[in-house]
């Protein structure tokens, strides 16, 4: 069985690949994540805002819990138990997808699912299929471009913790901090310590109906939306 790790961009459904709606159209099963029981699924929102065009009938969308958790024995055991109970659904099938949220190649669930569905199906294989990434619609939407010539392009999470997070910053030229949330009030400290920083942006749910653009010192600001992502620019680098 394959599964693929399908990337659907960071919200707009115009934004998701012929490729990616084929490919999950295709799927004997569809999982979506969920960060619990009977929440909403983002990358589920937007594979059925994206099909919407769409002549034939939408997938049926099966939730799966990702636990918010760091321990990943506890992560996978989670995963593997949900796993177990859906082996009626998946077993004998050819292909499963997991629809992902920007890119299906940077920090996407899918890797967590395949680690644990492997266990199981042994013979599984994992195939990615390219989305948008968060930091280059983010830039797009602003127009700006995120590096040019030699500048260095730093892609940082800031659950790395704030010393980890300003040491990569020194040595970029921009950047591009998710999950900014985690930092809370220190992401100020943290981004100013490694500065000074020409331009400073951040961009909370992009791509989503509730989209909203902070700028300059705002968009340091302690955040509590997790789909948020900040992008800086040096003082040297073209914008």
């Amino acid at each position: 069985m394959i599964l693929y790790g399908i990337g659907v961009g960071p919200g707009d459904p115009e934004l998701v690949t012929l490729k990616a709606l084929r490919l999950l159209e295709e799927a004997d099963l569809v999982l979506v994540p969920v960060s619990r029981q009977g929440r909403a699924s983002v990358a589920g929102d937007i594979v059925t805002a994206a099909w919407a065009q769409r002549s034939t009938p939408l997938p049926e969308l099966v939730p799966l819990v990702f636990p918010m958790v760091r321990d990943e024995e506890e992560r996978r055991r989670l995963l593997e138990d949900q796993l177990r109970m859906l082996r009626p659904r998946w077993e004998g099938a050819r292909a499963a997808a997991l629809p992902v949220l920007g890119d299906a190649a940077l920090y996407a669930t899918v890797a967590w699912l395949f680690e644990a569905w492997r266990p199981l199906a042994p013979e599984l294989e994992l195939r990615l299929v390219p989305g948008i990434s968060a930091h280059s619609f983010a830039a797009c939407a602003l127009s700006s471009f995120l590096a040019l010539a030699e500048e260095r392009l730093a892609v940082v999470p800031c659950t790395a913790g704030a010393d980890e997070v300003r040491r990569i910053l020194e040595a970029a030229d921009t950047a591009a901090l998710y999950k900014p949330s985690a930092l809370g009030e220190d992401l100020a400290r943290t981004v100013s310590a490694a500065g000074p920083w020409k331009h400073m942006v951040r961009i909370e749910r992009g791509g989503l109906p509730e989209e909203r653009i902070l700028q300059g010192e705002a968009a340091i600001s302690p955040c509590s939306e997790y789909l948020s992502l900040v992008l800086l620019w040096r003082e040297r680098a073209s914008v």
